[in-house]
């Protein structure tokens, strides 16, 4: 059985969890000798350049060559297609050529038309997307969007959506643009959405949230697989560090974005009376935005030397970088369908305090290997750390690391998912 497997964006990027996942099962499945190929999409002004990546196919697909994907994928002649990225795209291909095609939703931007799931009041949503749900959200993205909001919900939608179709065809006009064109991309998205849930042969869901907002926009329960993923297991696992005179090292890892909640973390550290715990902040950015919020968060910390700021550290270099920490933190404020993080934590034996955001509570069982508080609320996780720096002396690190699914199990798993599409 031959597997394509198409990589989220540049195959050798770790911008974010789902190109690390992608990395990992592609690694273990040639471990395990499986018989496979890959696509990545590089940001290069190229065509199509096969290499190969540790004995399998690997061909990078640049701007010039997107549109012959379907030339490529009949080429390889794989008896499967798993999707991580150009869903649409790739699920059109596999019908035309009658390949089974499994998708994995590696994030809420899969269906939401703003990209993450969580509406405009920074709450994880619970509508079906559609003009009136997600207008608000769409334009809120956009500067000034906000403001324009009252009136461009008294527009019709057909209009909307007219406008939208007539300045795609103009230059780029700032503001105006975007702020036109909201109806448009809401519709795209409805449309990319439809072609994916009709025409995939099985969507696999990291956590039963999204799963479930999958299904509430029209996919198939019968297409629906929850499968959490699964993470390389570290070498070794330390000792838990010993706990001094309320010296908890705290540590977040992963982008430093405004979805993922650090905003929130730093006031409910601030208000923390612990004058000797730490919070680690590991990770980077990856576009101007992200890197223009890491810039306010230091600029209105710098006074708290309690802060340490490590920048981005390498996927293989993350276990040695935690092994001398004590708790994790994932306080996002979007839906997160799986938690790369939380994993990791786990295996170094590292209890996780998290928000209620999806993946979360596939993995933490409050009170038991971590915490669970809600999402977007300061004083909640402040309450918890705090109630952490005074109670945790000591950690059974088993509770952690028996809840972790190791890459190889993962990856058996889905080769019996490839088997039974």
């Amino acid at each position: 059985m031959r597997i394509l497997q198409i990589a989220s964006s540049d195959f050798f990027s770790t911008y974010g969890g789902g190109q690390v996942y992608v990395k990992n099962i592609v690694d273990e499945m040639i471990r395990q000798q499986r018989d496979l190929a890959v696509i990545s999409f590089v940001g290069r002004s190229i065509r199509i350049e096969k290499k190969s990546y540790k004995g399998i196919d690997l061909y990078e697909v640049g701007y010039e060559g997107v549109n012959d994907l379907s030339v490529l994928i009949r080429e390889i002649r794989p008896d499967v297609i798993h999707a991580h990225s150009h869903k649409e795209q790739v699920v059109q291909i596999g019908r035309k050529l009658q390949i089974p095609v499994v998708v994995t939703s590696h994030h809420g931007g899969i269906l939401c038309p703003a990209g993450t799931l969580m509406d405009s009041y920074d709450r994880i949503c619970q509508l079906p997307v559609s003009h009136e749900h997600c207008l608000r959200c769409v334009l809120r993205n956009t500067r000034t969007g906000l403001y324009w909001y009252p009136l461009m919900r008294l527009l019709p939608k057909r209009l909307y959506i007219k406008i939208g179709g007539w300045l795609q065809k103009l230059p780029f006009i700032l503001f105006v643009t975007p702020i036109g064109s909201a109806a448009r991309q809401i519709q795209e998205k409805e449309r990319e959405w439809r072609t994916i849930a009709e025409g995939c042969t099985k969507m696999i869901a990291p956590c039963c949230q999204i799963a479930e907002t999958m299904a509430r926009n029209g996919l198939a329960k019968d297409k629906i697989m929850v499968l959490p993923h699964g993470v390389p297991l570290p070498k070794q696992i330390p000792p838990f560090p010993a706990i001094e005179n309320g010296n908890i090292r705290f540590f977040y890892v992963g982008r430093i974005c405004y979805v993922k909640g650090l905003h929130v973390l730093l006031e409910a550290f601030h208000r923390l009376d612990a004058p000797r715990a730490e919070l680690h902040l590991i990770g980077g950015t990856g576009n101007k935005t992200e890197k223009r919020y890491e810039e306010d968060l230091k600029r209105l910390n710098k006074q708290d030397s309690r802060i340490i700021w490590h920048g981005k550290v390498p996927p293989d270099r993350v276990y040695e970088t935690i092994s001398g920490m004590h708790v994790a933190l994932s306080p996002s404020i979007c839906l997160e369908v799986f938690g790369l993080n939380i994993a990791e934590a786990l295996a170094m034996g590292k209890p996780v305090l998290a928000t209620r955001n999806g993946g979360a509570e596939m993995q933490i069982q409050d009170g038991v290997n971590g915490w669970l508080v809600e999402s977007n609320d300061a004083g909640a996780l402040q309450k918890k750390m705090q109630w952490i720096v005074e109670h945790l002396r000591t950690y059974d690190m088993l509770e952690s690391t028996s809840k972790v699914v190791a890459i190889t199990e993962h990856c058996r798993l889905l080769w019996d998912v490839y088997g039974q599409v």
